[in-house]
């Protein structure tokens, strides 16, 4: 890895480093209210209101001190379950890189569901 690392953050889930790219992570905000969406896979937490929209909460592992707002696929989505240990230049040495692709394609695969756009 060239000087230093790579840009975006580090989380630490359930002991295991995560990295979340900045080329999708948007923001670190509060944990908001989520409410619970009936049928949903245990992936998704629910819904959540951030910043005027509407956005799923995706589950990552147990901690919930703060939202990770990222975008995927034009859309934005909020990750729970981590606690933030590393931004900026992180060292990825170890770490596991965030896919949201196959958690959200089974969260929009479901019978309940009919996409997150606004």
């Amino acid at each position: 890895m060239a000087q230093g690392g790579e840009g975006g953050l580090v989380l630490l889930v359930e002991g295991q480093r995560m990295f979340v790219p900045a080329a999708v992570a948007l923001k670190v905000a509060r944990l908001p209210t989520i409410t619970r969406v009936p049928g949903a896979p245990p992936e998704l937490l629910g819904i959540a209101l951030h910043e005027g929209a509407v956005v799923p909460v995706i589950s990552l592992g147990a901690s919930r001190s703060a939202m990770v707002v990222c975008t995927f696929a034009g859309d934005k989505v909020g990750l729970v379950g981590g606690d933030v240990v590393e931004t900026g230049l992180c060292d990825t040495t170890g770490t596991k890189v965030v896919d949201l692709a196959p958690t959200i394609a089974k969260i929009q695969a479901g019978g309940w569901s009919t996409g997150w756009r606004s």
